[in-house]
């Protein structure tokens, strides 16, 4: 009796784990921080993936339009392989601001990034930043999908 309720289990057990097959997705940070621009740099509230290397040349300009909106040095994609993710915030009046991955779900048909937007605890400098992410992934067909997390 015993031995049949131990099979029974374990039927159980190695049915249930079929119903999920998602797949965390490799993520390589490029730069991360804030622009100082107060908006000189024109980049809105977004959330968005670049694939050519012409989109990035163009964003990668309006990041770097001063020297204090300065966010990295370029860094070249293989766009034949890698697909750059880029998430900028809403410009806000204080620092202390940051955007970070934190976590990725590869599906099916669609991969998601659940991305925080953290804020300061007490006091912070009085600045106009954005905070911004970039970030590198391999090249997939499947749809990409942000989700904020609170």
């Amino acid at each position: 009796m015993k031995n049949l309720v131990y099979i029974c289990l374990a039927i159980v057990m190695f049915s249930c784990n079929s119903a999920k097959n998602n797949e965390n997705i490799t993520i390589n940070l490029i730069s991360k921080g804030d622009l100082y621009g107060d908006g000189a740099e024109g980049i809105e509230e977004q959330q968005t993936v670049i694939d050519n290397q012409q989109d990035w040349n163009a964003l990668f300009e309006k990041i770097n339009i001063n020297e204090k909106s300065a966010a990295t040095s370029f860094i070249s994609i293989d766009f034949n392989k890698q697909m750059l993710l880029a998430i900028f915030d809403k410009q806000r009046t204080t620092g202390g601001h940051a955007i970070s991955i934190v976590e990725s779900v590869e599906a099916k048909n669609k991969v998601t990034f659940k991305y925080k937007i953290t804020h300061p605890d007490g006091l912070a400098t009085m600045v106009m930043t954005q905070p911004f992410y970039l970030a590198t992934i391999a090249k997939t067909e499947k749809e990409i999908v942000f989700e904020e997390v609170k």
